[in-house]
């Protein structure tokens, strides 16, 4: 699977990274895998630096109806998105906004700017 995580229970965190062609059968399968595990109200971090989607807007509409009936399921933990180098974040944008993250989800050039917002005491988990 090119969407490599861990999630740490103690920390309350999921940490994933992406890598290579990404389908939306793989942003699937790593969706599912995070709710089977109990860790959807977790931070998660999604680096997708290295990754190259295969996915256009139906696809994202799909992922966005997924991750907004996921909110429906319990709150959920931030989300902090890092795109592919180079890349136009409007497609991460148009998941956020379709999917109901209500302002607990946001872009980020680095891991590191974003693991920083994740961890920042001043905000609600």
């Amino acid at each position: 699977m090119p969407i490599h995580f861990t999630i740490d229970h103690a920390a309350k965190l999921v940490k994933a990274r992406a890598e290579g062609i990404v389908t939306l059968k793989d942003i699937e399968a790593f969706s599912d895998a995070v709710v089977a595990q109990d860790a959807l109200t977790y931070r998660k971090l999604f680096d997708a630096r290295d990754a190259a989607g295969t996915y256009g807007d139906d696809d994202v509409m799909v992922l966005a109806a997924r991750a907004s009936a996921y909110a429906m399921l319990a709150k959920r933990g931030r989300l902090a998105v890092v795109p592919r180098r180079n890349a136009v974040p409007d497609l991460a944008q148009r998941y956020i906004n379709l999917g109901k993250f209500d302002g607990n989800a946001q872009i980020f050039a680095t891991p590191e700017e974003a693991l920083a917002w994740l961890e920042s005491p001043d905000l609600e988990t």
